[in-house]
């Protein structure tokens, strides 16, 4: 199964953007672990997730979660 890390910082970290990209790229994660904090009074988040299912091409995604202001690693 291929890993997604996902890092968050400021806005998108409180909106949810898996929800969103879910839906517009039929992803379905399996999320391993993850961790929200705060650094400088700025929202900060990293996840781990493992892709279930997707509607898109891997090396598409970072591009698709980066229109939301999100960093994704295909590992």
């Amino acid at each position: 199964m291929p890993l997604l890390k996902l890092s968050f910082v400021g806005a998108p970290a409180l909106q949810p953007v898996l929800d969103k990209v879910g839906r517009t790229a039929g992803l379905r994660l399996n999320l391993l672990s993850g961790t929200l904090a705060e650094i400088k009074h700025t929202p900060f988040g990293l996840l781990l997730a493992a892709v279930v299912a997707s509607d898109v091409e891997l090396p598409a995604l970072p591009a698709i979660f980066a229109r939301e202001g999100v960093r994704c690693e295909v590992l």
